[in-house]
């Protein structure tokens, strides 16, 4: 089978899928008998080449005849468990080399040490000895006792087979770890100084590790808060010479206030490094004016007649100057005034540009609750003003939820008066899910009086024209509109006037002795409703006979059966 479109070198992958074609299509027995053993092997194809890079050039129609015995081009694959070992000086290391057919020998390479032909029957030679289940399980490995830096490198294992004319050989990386130097820390200059730094300065800070074997890991903290931004990519130097690694980091910040006083740290991870050495920090001196608080502060739980202390925090850099101010008196730190009743003391640090100052009041009046103190502030970067009111009530429990706790009530309670507002003005105007409140639905069957419904229309329409419905376009409305407005009023008036004298004459003109009842037949408890002409209505009419005296005492008048028109 002709394999075209390969590589330069073929990869084993290829190579096997070959050689189950291979196997397949030969259907003599001509294939040379240590070809067929492997196939045919327990281990199969996994264990023919894998290590070999088989030129191209050789592959023809057929089977390559490279691979041949004496050609030595077949090779056993060897695994190599683990392919990588990092260790100290002093402590030990092992490993093993794997095949899937039985060795002959076994041969291990270490630096600094000359080659070793182990097996489980030979003793520990220079600190090495065999490890493995045997030669015949496949398996080559040795143990390292007390490494020493000179044995870092590369450890190889050779195996013989009985029907390779080469040896399989396998390679596993040693690494015997040196500890590098101790971290190194630049940070860039100041606006100011060297070392000095102001708000809103761009802080540039490299930490290099020299001379390590492994290379070393690099970590930032500031104080102890691990940093993961505005970190730069990881450079490592090698050094080939001396098989040594140096690692370079960058780091930038946007300084702020808060980050006056705080340690910049670096810190060097290795497994050769101990603690005392494995970090470098420097303490960032940022300058900044007092910074400011919110206004007024307020102060609880004073006593009238008893001594007082006001305390401010003031966070500054450098040490900012104190002066109090009450009424018209200025008062620094350090002295009185001039009734010796206020004291403003010295401002006590609390490290890190965090100050505190504090004026005494030998007894609190009525009028310093209705004072505002007034504290100044300053150093070389600017001036601040902090103004404080005390008061003899308890401190609130609603300061403690904080503003963004207080701005959220104060949102809820501004929704739910828009809620109710929407609510009273909709049901006022008959707007939305009110506007059917004073729609009058007629059912099927329902009846009522001529005489009523006009009525009823007639004063329906009367409160109407008095109390207009309530909307934007009635309020804003020119005079013109007005006008017109009320002339229409008037003339509808007049209307329903003339019509219900109408309706009061045709009652005058009725019999007398008849009563128009209107009888429901459907549903009670009704509205009246106003009905057009056409509409027909059912009348029960009631006449009363008089009797005379003598008849009614003995019996009682009784109606006649009413009848229906």
């Amino acid at each position: 089978m002709p394999i075209k479109n390969i590589s330069p070198y073929i990869d084993i992958i290829i190579v096997e899928d070959y050689m189950r074609e291979f196997q397949r299509q030969s259907a003599s027995d001509s294939r040379p008998s240590w070809i067929t053993n492997k196939i045919d092997s327990k281990a199969g194809i996994r264990a023919l080449i894998r290590v070999c890079s088989v030129p191209s050039a050789n592959f023809s129609q057929g089977f390559p005849n490279c691979y041949r015995p004496n050609k030595g081009c077949l090779s056993v694959y060897v695994e190599v468990m683990p392919r990588e070992i990092v260790a100290l000086p002093k402590q030990n290391a092992t490993f093993l080399c794997k095949v899937g057919v039985p060795i002959q020998y076994c041969r291990i390479e270490i630096p600094a040490l000359h080659p070793f032909n182990l097996n489980p029957n030979l003793p520990p030679t220079n600190g090495v000895v065999y490890h493995g289940a045997g030669l015949q399980a496949g398996q080559c490995g040795a143990t390292i006792d007390s490494l020493k830096e000179e044995n870092n490198g590369p450890v190889k294992c050779s195996m013989g087979i009985a029907t390779e004319s080469r040896e399989s050989s396998a390679t596993m990386s040693l690494t015997v770890a040196k500890a590098p130097k101790t971290p190194e820390l630049d940070l860039s200059r100041g606006t100011d100084s060297l070392k000095v730094y102001r708000v809103g300065d761009m802080l540039q800070a490299s930490c290099i590790v020299k001379d390590g074997r492994p290379a070393a890991n690099i970590s930032w903290f500031l104080d102890e808060e691990p940093i993961y931004d505005n970190l730069g990519m990881v450079t490592i130097v090698d050094n080939a010479k001396e098989d040594l690694y140096s690692i370079v980091q960058n780091f930038t910040r946007k300084l702020r206030g808060s980050d006056n006083g705080k340690q910049l740290r670096c810190v060097a991870v290795h497994p050769a490094l101990s603690s005392h050495n494995n970090e470098v920090s420097r303490q960032l001196d940022i300058k900044y004016q007092p910074l400011p608080h919110d206004n007024p502060i307020d102060k609880f739980g004073y006593e009238l007649g008893k001594a007082g202390i006001i305390t401010v925090d003031i966070h500054a850099n450098p040490r900012p100057q104190l002066e109090w101010v009450v009424g018209d008196e200025h008062i620094k730190e350090g002295n009185v005034d001039s009734t010796g009743r206020l004291e403003a003391q010295a401002s006590r640090d609390e490290g890190r540009g965090h100050y505190i100052a504090t004026l005494r009041i030998a007894s609190i009046t009525k009028q310093d609750t209705e004072t505002q103190f007034r504290l100044i502030a300053y150093n070389d970067q600017g001036t601040t003003d902090y103004y404080i009111v005390i008061s003899t009530s308890p401190e609130p429990e609603g300061l403690e939820l904080g503003i963004g706790y207080i701005v959220g009530i104060v949102v809820a309670i501004l929704v739910l008066l828009l809620a109710i507002f929407l609510i009273v003005f909709a049901r006022a105007t008959g707007r939305w899910c009110f506007s059917g409140r004073n729609q009058t639905v007629r059912h099927a069957g329902e009846t009522s009086s001529d005489t009523e419904s006009t009525v009823a229309e007639v004063r329906q329409r009367e409160s109407k024209l008095k109390a207009p419905r309530l909307s934007f376009s009635n309020v804003f409305k020119k005079n013109k509109d007005k006008v017109t407005h009320e002339e229409e009023i008037a003339r509808n008036m007049e209307l329903d006037e003339q019509k219900v004298q109408d309706v009061e004459k045709q009652q005058s003109d009725k019999p007398e002795g008849i009563v128009y009842a209107e009888l429901d037949l459907v549903a009670q408890n009704l509205r009246p409703m106003v009905k057009n002409d056409d509409d027909k209505t059912e009348y029960a009419e009631i006449i009363y006979t008089q009797k005379p005296e003598s008849e009614t005492e003995q019996t009682p008048a009784q109606p006649e059966v009413p009848k229906t028109t």
